[in-house]
């Protein structure tokens, strides 16, 4: 204080949001000071010693501090202030978030990106071990060198990935990929059935050759059924795939049997693209049934991030132009979004949260998963991302489930009963993010996805247990699951 007299003050509370710093009366009061107040001034006695001494200053008494300790708490929230700015700086060349943005891919390719100058120059100092990299992406394999086309759609390569234990929220369970050998430019499309490989490449081939005024000269696969044919006893007899392609002037080439890595670049993609889908669902504790959802936001990653394969990026290679990366958030992170709403009142509210998913295809957006909202995937443009809201992994790996069923002949065999899959975070649930509990049950067949149970939170308490059974004609469920809320 002014008079040279320290007053300490017990059981304060920081409150960064609050501007001021603000010390009740009756505090002093209970602690033993005289405070007394008139004529716009305030004076604080202890044992009729005058403390300290005050003037009202806009409906509150504002103490005349010591000038070197009034100088002390300026600089502290100018540094404040500036330790803010530079934090929102450092997130944006922090190469862990573009790490989590782009799929988790290697540190390899964002250098690539950093010297292409598709990124900005980015601080490698926080680029540690990732955990949920190891989750998801760990393996002893090792590819080798081959002969590389020399132009667009000399050779495409092929291969299905399926089907997996987890249906996606469309109800697909497999997917096709299209993989151009001279660009690396990829194609997916979610299939339910392995029998519609012909029909998803009649969708590539048309889209492809009309685009780049080229036509596929070569397909590369294995041997499956679904691209060749059907086994015999006098052999594989070709099938429809082998038909069609045969008819188009395209010429086939198969792997000999029991030898995959013949078709290696597609063997590959298909286990980098989940492996990225294993590490983006470990770093956020959504449902699994949005791993369709986060598989396509993998393909649009790697189509414009650098591939060891080629010397520029996919996306260069395919449209002639440099991709932008700017827009790109880390999957799964919290998302205010604003969407057209024609009957939206005055007084509700703007803006409803949800969950980024990926990018829609076509469409210059987001595409967002809502819990709460009447329609549960979304699109629109506008929205603030909160990236840097700490959402972790579990630290043990529940996605071992997110694997291919099949058993030594390549067919799929049945599983037990899963377990519940998502406890949604407690974070959300303090933040009364969450209005609603979507349990997804599954009965012994695990990829028929039963019906939703929707569970309102009406009351909060310390332990809420939720049961439910279903089934379908034949089969019967049972889950528990628990969750617990905050009081």
């Amino acid at each position: 204080m002014k008079t040279g007299l320290c007053i300490k003050l017990y059981d304060t509370l920081y409150v960064p949001e609050v501007t001021r710093n603000l010390v009740s009366g009756p505090k002093l009061d209970m602690d033993g000071f005289i405070v007394s107040h008139g004529h716009r001034k305030l004076s604080i006695h202890y044992d009729s010693v005058l403390y300290g001494t005050g003037v009202l200053d806009g409906g509150l008494y504002r103490l005349e501090l010591d000038d070197g300790f009034s100088k002390s708490l300026l600089s502290y929230n100018i540094n404040e202030s500036l330790t803010k700015m530079e934090e929102k700086r450092d997130l944006e060349t922090s190469s862990m978030l573009w790490h989590q943005r782009l799929g988790h891919i290697s540190k390899e390719r964002l250098n690539r990106l950093v010297k292409d100058e598709v990124l900005p120059p980015l601080d490698f100092s926080d680029f540690g071990t990732c955990v949920k990299c190891l989750k998801g992406k760990m393996t002893l394999a090792n590819k080798k060198g081959a002969t590389r086309s020399s132009n667009l759609l000399e050779l495409i390569h092929t291969d299905i990935s399926g089907p997996y234990q987890i249906a996606g929220i469309t109800g697909h369970t497999s997917f096709i990929t299209f993989i151009d050998d001279y660009s690396r430019y990829m194609y997916l499309y979610l299939i339910k059935e392995k029998s519609e490989s012909l029909t998803t490449f009649k969708d590539y081939k048309a889209e492809v050759e009309k685009q780049l005024d080229r036509q596929i000269k070569v397909v590369r696969s294995d041997r499956g059924g679904e691209y060749y044919g059907r086994h015999t006893d006098v052999g594989q007899a070709p099938g429809p795939f082998y038909e069609f392609c045969k008819g188009q002037g395209i010429v086939n080439q198969y792997t000999m049997p029991g030898t995959p890595q013949q078709n290696g670049v597609a063997e590959r993609r298909n286990r980098t693209l989940m492996n990225m889908v294993r590490s983006m669902l470990a770093n956020t504790n959504l449902p699994l049934f949005l791993w369709t959802e986060a598989l396509k936001a993998a393909v649009h990653i790697l189509n414009r991030v650098p591939s060891k394969s080629v010397p520029k990026t996919p996306y260069e290679l395919w449209t002639g132009r440099k991709p932008s990366l700017k827009y790109m958030k880390v999957w799964g992170c919290i998302a205010e979004a604003k969407l057209y709403n024609p009957f939206l009142r005055k007084l509700d509210p703007k803006t409803v949260t949800c969950f980024f998913i990926r990018y829609p295809e076509n469409l210059k957006g987001y595409r967002f998963y809502c819990p709460s909202h009447v329609t549960r995937i979304v699109e629109t443009k506008r929205a603030a991302f909160l990236e840097d809201f700490k959402v972790s992994g579990s630290s043990t790996n529940p996605y071992e489930e997110l694997q291919e069923v099949q058993d030594a002949g390549g067919e799929t065999r049945r599983l037990p009963l899963l377990r519940l899959l998502l406890l949604y975070p407690m974070q959300l649930l303090h933040l009364k993010l969450l209005h609603q509990l979507q349990i997804h049950l599954y009965n012994q067949n695990p990829l028929y996805l039963m019906t939703k149970a929707h569970q309102t939170l009406k009351t909060k308490t310390t332990l809420n247990p939720i049961i439910h059974s279903g089934g379908h004609p034949g089969k019967e469920g049972l889950l528990i699951g628990m969750i617990m809320l905050p009081t």
